[in-house]
């Protein structure tokens, strides 16, 4: 069995009681007998290197992980960002096994408090504490490693963001050019002193593919594919572009669209955007891009017809039925979903008036009570239509800057034009 990748997210913060801890239980997960490959930055991380690529690497490609919570950590920004990734991580592949330990004096309650009430629903490890129980140490480290006694074969072929990320990797290895990949580092702003590992090591093209997942700006990405086309051309090129077009979207932000009880499952989320595009990037973001697992279609717009609601519910019924790729003989009432699918309606309701828009989600999801609908408003309509106690548990996505999504929608047009206009050729948007 090939070994399972531990990633421990910690903060000291000079707390010698949780070092100690956090210490102990990584030797002892890297016994022969356990057979863990443990990812801890204070051990793990060459002096000098950029660690942030390198934690965004194993936070992506771990099996499990352990997150270790004394004052400090509640305190941690770079903690809080571990756990939204992992958690991110987890709502797309529910295998991943994310183990909160909480250290010392800390509750449940300073969880909720400190925003990490994403773990609260986990299993958690926890031993009664007393500042003079000299034992404590032994206690808690002896249940943390008790829970990795009782771990299965935690490797799993669904995992999303793997899968993105190595899908990157392979397009940037189909360059020779060492320069060319130099230039692209460059390009995301990779330091000068860092820029050698892209050529030093087989793993050269998954450290620039984390960097244009994770770290990598508007115009950073821009530049950095731009490198990249002068190296790259034909289906690699406009494969790659599609990969890398909705990084712009905020991580967190996109998460959110997920339903938390399996992708098959009931959701409504409100979006302050312009564009239908833009939500489908928000879906894209969300998912990783692996298509072969989500699909979302559009409706809505000004209503038409003496009969609003009727022609709004039409609408979904047949976005739905090309989202399922049903025939047209295929009534409604027969849409089955496909299992660990997100199916996505993005709805736009910006011309409809609050009171229609809660009856066409209530009527859509009584139709189709697995879907997942996007409600495309402006930034006033979603807090007033979660008034409504039928769509009390809608979710309403952080804001999104007009200016941001003008970036974005400039950011892929401009991308996907690029490989004909390599060629000397125009796309009109």
């Amino acid at each position: 069995m090939p070994m399972i990748n531990v990633f421990v997210s910690h903060s000291f913060g000079g707390d010698p009681l949780a070092e100690r801890i956090t210490l102990r239980v990584f030797e002892g997960l890297r016994t022969a007998a356990r057979n863990y490959d443990v990812k801890l930055d204070k051990v793990r991380l060459r002096p000098g290197s950029e660690w942030y690529p390198q934690l965004m690497s194993w936070i992506a490609e771990c099996d499990v992980a352990v997150v270790f919570l004394n004052a400090a950590a509640l305190e941690s920004t770079w903690v809080r960002r571990e756990v939204n990734i992992l958690m991110w991580r987890r709502s797309l592949c529910p295998s991943l096994r994310v183990l909160p330990v909480l250290i010392g004096e800390v509750t449940a309650e300073q969880l909720r408090q400190s925003g990490f009430e994403e773990l609260l629903p986990l299993q958690y490890d926890k031993v009664p504490y007393s500042a003079a129980d000299r034992s404590y140490a032994d206690r808690l480290v002896e249940e943390v490693l008790g829970q990795f006694a009782e771990l299965p074969d935690v490797r799993h072929e669904t995992d999303h963001m793997r899968c993105w990320i190595e899908d990157v990797a392979r397009l940037l290895n189909t360059i020779h050019d060492q320069r060319a990949l130099t230039a692209t580092g460059r390009a995301l702003g990779i330091r000068e002193e860092d820029l050698p590992q892209i050529a030093a090591f087989a793993g050269g093209a998954e450290f620039l593919a984390h960097h244009m997942l994770a770290a990598a700006t508007v115009a950073g990405l821009r530049d950095a594919v731009h490198e990249i086309a002068r190296s790259m051309s034909g289906s690699p090129l406009t494969d790659l572009i599609a990969l890398l077009t909705p990084t712009w979207i905020d991580a967190a932000a996109a998460r959110r669209l997920l339903p938390p009880k399996g992708l098959a499952s009931k959701r409504l989320v409100a979006l302050n955007a312009r564009e239908t595009e833009t939500a489908g990037q928000y879906v894209d973001r969300a998912m990783c891009r692996r298509i072969k697992f989500y699909r979302y279609q559009t409706a809505g717009g000004i209503p038409v017809g003496e009969d609003a609601l009727d022609d709004f519910v039409t609408q979904c019924v047949e976005a739905v039925r090309r989202v399922l790729y049903l025939s047209a003989r295929k009534k409604p009432q027969d849409f089955r979903p496909r299992k660990d699918y997100l199916h996505c309606l993005i709805l736009d309701v910006h011309e409809v008036r609050p009171r229609l828009v809660e009856r066409i989600v209530a009527r859509v999801h009584d139709l189709f009570p697995w879907l997942v609908i996007v409600l495309l408003a402006d930034a006033s309509d979603p807090a007033r239509t979660r008034l409504s106690p039928r769509l009390a548990d809608l979710v309403i996505l952080p804001a999104l800057a007009e200016e941001d999504e003008d970036l974005g929608y400039q950011l892929t047009q401009e991308l996907m034009d690029l490989p004909n206009r390599r060629h000397g050729q125009e796309v009109s948007a």
